[in-house]
């Protein structure tokens, strides 16, 4: 019997070939699939050898023409049956009465078997796109990728759909390789599925197959050689995403709709453990759980456009930032000459998160983020830069290594309605929400980085965190804010406990960090300082609001203490409506106007 690796890279050479040029190239791939395929498959394996560069041609940007493109077209029109006589083309020439899918196409059914999974997604690639339906209940075990693109299954150019059926598609083999790539134009979706024990790792099996033009110095004007296989200016795109998205990577102008899809065990070496996301990425109705990232976003990466709809983000960890999801990288710090961190280097790239239940039918729904760990900060959710709001979303029992358990928020527009923060930790600050625009007001450590940091900080947004409705619960936090922190994160509480009224000399002072609470209830929350909310130099409004019973637990005589709120060289605003009080060892700390202890 063949062995199912040499049949799968036989698979391979067939539906991968389209990226090769070179008659030699094509030549020698065609010899090793006839070698490799003793199955009595060698006429199909030829058949699509032979239409391989029609997809060379294909996979030509938008805009450009040549001949090959319109040979492809001509041969379309001229043989649309296909030459074994099978349907192609449209995919819309099936038998009376079977499925089509909304654009009128038959809906193709994919049976049990791994090889007939990547012939499938080839076609529909090859056919300007399709809909498949999986065998009910399947497990399709991928243990071969293509070694350019890091991925089992060919990479995603049309729209595509993948009705599941309670189906599985796994990994199963000791190499790395992520399940699904959806690249620039591409657009997947997937339904009553799981993908599982994707990994996605850096590139490091040597170099993709080559053609002799590809090989050496090109000499300008010397024919064929003169076009290498692969062009050196993608290489920087290629790179981006490499280790990322261990079971789908969405690479920037493709997207990705997932149903009722479950996503677990997957892994990443660098961002997003399961989903890696640079273009659009909709979840709905779906679970991410158990998986994990080496860098940022241990479930979710994303730099895009994201929306997760009543769906689980659930124990996922991640080395550095956001353990359930991560918006962003974060920017790079410096060390200055006096030892101490700076935000120096290079500026936020994030992207939009919407996170929201359910708000129709008998029963509001809410979405879930929950038991999730970050290596650094962000527990539950990250974001440097861009925009996220959540609504009716439980975000509890998260913990971050250092700040923002349950949520860490670095110049970045955050709202939330409606959210249940509850039982998260930070190591250090914000055990439920920290807030902080970093440390901008800092002169960078060197001369020749002023200029470029003043540069970067006017394309900086403000840091604003608008909390409604909602309620901040038994968080906890090793330092500072147990509840919230918000501001500066570098502290220094001082001496004594004379409350010093910075507002009078610093009225033109930059705020660090804008927070507005309202309607919202935090409650039993535990810090060394700050139980329910510590302000550092930041900018707090609190309206319909009620701290209560909130701990704080430093015993030091030599500065302030309170359990309620604690505001340093900050200002902190709250309305007649607004109870603070039921704070342990006292309500407030610093200046706040209208607090009683």
């Amino acid at each position: 019997m063949t062995p199912p690796t040499n049949r799968r890279r036989a698979l391979w050479v067939a539906t991968g070939v389209a990226g090769l040029t070179g008659v030699v190239g094509l030549a020698a791939l065609g010899g090793l699939a006839a070698r490799d395929d003793k199955s009595g498959e060698t006429q199909r394996v030829a058949e699509n050898h032979a239409a391989a560069p029609q997809n060379a041609s294909d996979t030509r940007k938008d805009g450009e023409k040549g001949e090959g493109k319109d040979a492809h077209d001509e041969q379309n029109r001229a043989d649309e049956h296909g030459r074994d006589g099978k349907d192609r083309g449209d995919w819309d020439r099936g038998k009376p009465g079977e499925e089509r899918d909304e654009h009128g196409r038959r809906v193709r059914e994919v049976p049990c078997s791994d090889e007939k999974l990547v012939e499938a997604i080839d076609l529909a690639n090859r056919d300007h796109g399709g809909t498949l339906k999986l065998s009910p209940h399947c497990v399709y075990e991928l243990d071969f990728a293509d070694k350019k693109s890091g991925t089992a299954l060919p990479t995603i150019r049309q729209e595509i759909k993948i009705k599941g059926n309670d189906a599985t598609i796994k990994r199963d083999s000791e190499d790395a390789f992520r399940l699904f790539r959806v690249a620039d134009g591409g657009e997947l979706t997937l339904k009553d599925l799981t993908l599982k024990d994707g990994n996605a790792a850096e590139f490091k099996y040597g170099s993709a197959p080559t053609t002799p033009s590809a090989s050496g110095p090109q000499v300008p004007g010397s024919g064929p050689q003169a076009e290498p296989m692969v062009p050196k200016p993608p290489e920087k795109e290629k790179k981006e995403g490499e280790a990322d998205g261990g079971a789908i990577l969405v690479e920037r102008g493709g997207s990705a709709h997932l149903e009722q899809v479950k996503l677990t065990r997957n892994n990443a070496e660098g961002n997003g453990g399961a989903i890696a996301n640079f273009g659009r990425v909709d979840l709905d109705d779906s679970k991410v759980e158990d998986n994990h990232a080496q860098k940022n976003g241990g479930g979710i990466f994303n730099v895009g456009v994201l929306k997760v709809k009543e769906s689980r983000i659930n124990n996922n960890t991640a080395g550095k930032n956001g353990g359930g999801i991560a918006n962003g990288e974060g920017k790079e710090k410096e060390k200055g000459k006096d030892g101490k961190d700076y935000w120096v280097k290079g500026h936020d790239e994030a992207g939009t998160v919407e996170i929201i239940g359910r708000f129709e039918g008998k029963e509001v729904g809410k979405s879930e983020i929950e038991n999730n760990r970050a290596g650094k900060n962000g527990g539950g959710v990250f974001s440097s830069g861009g925009f996220v709001k959540i609504t009716l979303t439980s975000i509890k029992n998260n913990t971050a290594c250092e700040n923002g358990g349950g949520i860490y928020a670095h110049n970045t527009d955050l709202d939330l309605q409606k959210v249940l923060i509850a039982k998260n930790h930070a190591d250090k600050d914000g055990g439920g929400v920290y807030n902080t625009g970093g440390e901008k007001k800092k002169e960078a450590p060197y001369a020749d980085q002023k200029e470029e940091k003043k540069k970067e900080e006017e394309k900086e947004q403000e840091a604003t965190a608008t909390i409604a409705d909602s309620a901040v619960l038994e968080n906890t936090a090793g330092r500072f804010g147990g509840g919230i922190f918000n501001g500066d994160p570098d502290v220094k509480i001082k001496e004594g406990f004379l409350e010093s009224d910075k507002d009078k000399e610093d009225k033109d002072k930059e705020d660090n960090a804008t927070l507005t609470v309202r309607d919202t209830e935090i409650k039993a929350n535990t810090a060394l300082n700050g139980g329910g909310i510590f302000n550092n130099e930041g900018r707090v409004t609190l309206t319909k609001t009620r701290i209560i019973k909130n701990t704080a637990t430093d015993s030091a005589k030599t500065h302030r203490v309170a359990g309620g709120v604690f505001n340093n060289d900050g200002k902190v605003k709250l309305d007649e409506k607004t109870v603070i009080a039921d704070n342990d060892p006292t309500n407030c700390g610093g200046t706040v106007k209208d607090c009683f202890n």
